[in-house]
């Protein structure tokens, strides 16, 4: 029996139980949803096979998913099943037709099977979970799984262990993989945490979070620069809020992080937790600080923050964050002028390679960012918005950008006994210089948007239009960019079931010296109330594009003496079923 035999007995035996306990209510309720999808891909080049792949197929040809989600209710139970998944689709570092198993199929960050049975304050927790302990600690990783939450009281206690990354072996480029597949090793997970608190009010406690990657979950090892690695995170959390309005909240860490497992062992070790963790001569020692205070009045907050993370301080979530850094922060909002004017504002500073590791200077970072909507009347506002972000370093290298960006957006609406209209306009004009000493000089990237959109709607009609037209602009020294695009989309009631709706567009865009490239899209589907509980969805979409003169024919090998092109389109409808 495989596994997907498996789920439908399981469903169908959910569903048994659905049935049977319509009969006796009280013992047994079950509410949630059920659903499957399926969605195609078509493509079509001009021209195909034998010549170069001048646009690749962006996803697979046949997908199908399905979702089951029900809450059962049991006396003082209550258990929410979270079951999402694709059978045919691949774990993010594999590529489209290889194969999983079924332990690699489980644990795909792709897929979701979980279930939290909860009675009184004692959750437990199965399968697939985003947990978020905190910023510094946990971050929020899928993790297939195990755990428990208590809250006896007013303490808090959490535990859970699990794999955040299936183990995939490395594969070699090759005529049916051309880029190959890197490879991955098995992540497991251990998290913990212990507190005090009181919801809305309070909390103070310690996470703890180990992950460490398993060398011999794959039979061929990824190659350099994916090494194993292991990583053990200790933070204190505490966070309040007043009655005065008064909010503070802090969290230190400490991480103890090893770059490659293979490395030897210490011989005189940074620290050593045995047996959580065991120092290698790769292996760092680092620590992390957020803090922040605020206070919030009736028409008014404003508040600071402070954040510091250290070159070698790594979270076990947030695997790509920015470390070797600190960064304070000035928030403020407000209402003004008999509170038809609201102001959301930041002004601060990030200062970067704390540890010279980049090179003998520190780098410096401009933030700041304001927000002012009006309402002037009750038919017209005005949004505009500012924001700038700087960078630089002082050092050798005299690296230093700056990126301006404005932002306007006034809507005005009328009425009148048929209709009432909406008729808004955006132009945003973005700035970004960019200087260096080696080379001497300054490059600079300039760009506007506009978007103009129209929105009738009538109070007698069924159906309900929208249009809009936007036109962007690029300038730089090696690029000359126009986007001309024209959209037209609709919505229509057919009946108390049913409901249509459909979009086309048509796009120019021009980069200089070439003639334009024009773009036709038209997308349609509808939703259909079938039954009471049942649902069927559809769409469709149709792609039509075809190249000017910046990939003529006779730039490709062989030769092609038509115009190239693609035709590509979608097709995505299914099911579901709440009950």
């Amino acid at each position: 029996m495989n596994y997907l035999t498996k789920i439908a007995l399981g469903v169908a035996i959910v569903l048994a139980l659905n049935a049977n306990a319509s009969e006796k209510k009280d013992s047994l309720t079950i509410k949630g949803d059920m659903g499957i999808w399926y969605e195609g891909y078509g493509l079509n080049k001009t021209p195909g096979s034998p010549n170069p792949n001048f646009y690749s197929a962006r996803r697979p040809w046949n997908l199908f998913r399905y979702s089951f989600n029900p809450i059962l209710f049991y006396g003082k139970w209550e258990i929410p099943f979270n079951f999402n998944f694709s059978p045919a689709l691949n774990n993010f570092t594999t590529a489209y037709g290889t194969k999983q198993n079924f332990w690699q199929f489980l644990t795909n960050p792709v897929n979701s099977f979980g279930l939290r049975p909860k009675i009184g304050t004692t959750e437990f927790l199965l399968g697939t979970q985003f947990l978020k302990y905190s910023d510094l600690s946990t971050g929020d990783l899928g993790i297939f799984g195990y755990g428990i939450n208590l809250s006896p009281g007013k303490f808090r206690i959490k535990l859970f262990k699990g794999v955040s990354q299936s183990p995939i072996n490395y594969m070699a480029p090759s005529s049916s993989l051309p880029n190959g597949v890197a490879g991955a090793y098995q992540r497991n997970q251990w998290m913990a945490q212990l507190g005090l608190g009181e919801e809305g009010k309070y909390f103070a406690g310690f996470n703890i979070v180990k992950s460490v990657d398993k060398i011999s979950s794959v039979n061929s090892p990824p190659l350099t620069p994916i090494e194993p690695q292991e990583n053990l995170v200790i933070s204190f959390l505490a966070n309040t809020t007043t009655t005065k309005g008064w909010k503070y909240n802090i969290e230190l860490a400490q991480s103890f992080f090893t770059r490659d497992l293979n490395a030897p062992l210490s011989l005189t070790p940074i620290e050593d937790f045995k047996p959580f963790i065991t120092s290698h001569t790769s292996t760092g020692k680092d620590n992390a600080l957020m803090m922040g205070i605020a206070k919030k009045g009736k028409d008014w907050e404003i508040g600071t923050k402070f954040n510091y993370f250290g070159a070698g301080y790594y979270t076990a979530g947030y695997q790509f964050m920015t470390n070797d850094r600190l960064e304070y922060l000035l928030n403020t909002r407000f209402n003004a002028w008999k509170k038809k004017m609201n102001v959301v504002g930041s002004l601060g500073e990030r200062v970067g390679n704390l540890s010279r590791v980049a090179g003998p200077s520190l780098t410096h970072q401009l933030i700041a960012n304001i927000n002012v909507f009006t309402q002037f009347t009750d038919h017209f506002t005005l949004n505009t918005s500012f924001n700038n972000y700087g960078f630089n370093s002082p050092g050798l290298s005299g690296y230093k950008s700056v990126s301006n960006e404005l932002s306007v957006n006034p809507s005005y609406t009328w009425n009148n006994t048929k209709m009432s209209n909406l008729l808004s306009g955006t132009y945003t004009w973005s700035k970004y210089d960019e200087t260096t000493i080696i080379p001497p000089g300054t490059t600079h990237n300039n760009t506007q948007t506009v978007l103009i959109l129209y929105v009738p709607t009538f109070f007698n009609s069924k159906i309900s239009p929208d249009f809009s037209v936007m036109w962007f602009k690029n300038s730089a020294p090696t690029i000359d960019l126009t986007l001309l695009t024209a959209t037209g989309g609709m919505s229509w009631k057919l009946n108390k079931k049913v409901k249509l709706k459909g979009q086309l567009q048509y796009s120019l865009s021009t980069t200089q010296p070439y003639t334009a490239n024009k773009n036709l899209l038209a997308t349609t589907g509808f939703d259909w109330e079938v039954f009471k509980k049942l649902t069927w969805q559809f769409s469709a979409t149709a792609n039509l594009y075809h190249y000017g003169s910046q990939l003529p024919g006779s730039s490709l090998t062989p030769v092609y003496p038509g115009s190239p092109g693609y035709f590509e389109s979608t097709v995505r409808t299914g099911l579901q079923y709440k009950f």
